[in-house]
């Protein structure tokens, strides 16, 4: 049994913003919680890194939340950033970095 609607309503997120988080359809997200079909793999860990829980928690093989996860990379902001950030062209990736690093000084 997959845990997201434990975990989704802890963070007190509906379904509608699950569903723009993952950039799936709300039927897509609502079938996953409801068994009725299965995230992929990759959709699995993201998932799991998302709520910051092991996949096996997520998955209901154990009880144990605990996540060994880089403590670089727990927020959903920073997902987000690094998401956006590897759609960039590498010209733009490069402009970026060098608009932060003069932001550092």
């Amino acid at each position: 049994m997959i845990r997201l609607l434990e975990l989704r309503t802890e963070k007190k997120l509906s379904q509608r913003r699950m569903a723009q988080i993952f950039n799936i359809s709300q039927g897509t997200y609502n079938n996953w919680e409801n068994g009725k079909t299965q995230p992929s793999f990759e959709q699995l860990i993201s998932l799991a890194d998302f709520f910051e829980v092991s996949l096996d928690y997520l998955l209901g093989r154990n009880d144990f939340e605990q996540y060994a996860y880089s403590d670089n990379m727990k927020s959903e902001r920073r997902r987000r950033l690094i998401n956006l950030f590897d759609e960039l062209d590498d010209a733009d990736q490069e402009s970026l970095l060098r608009l932060l690093a003069r932001k550092q000084k």
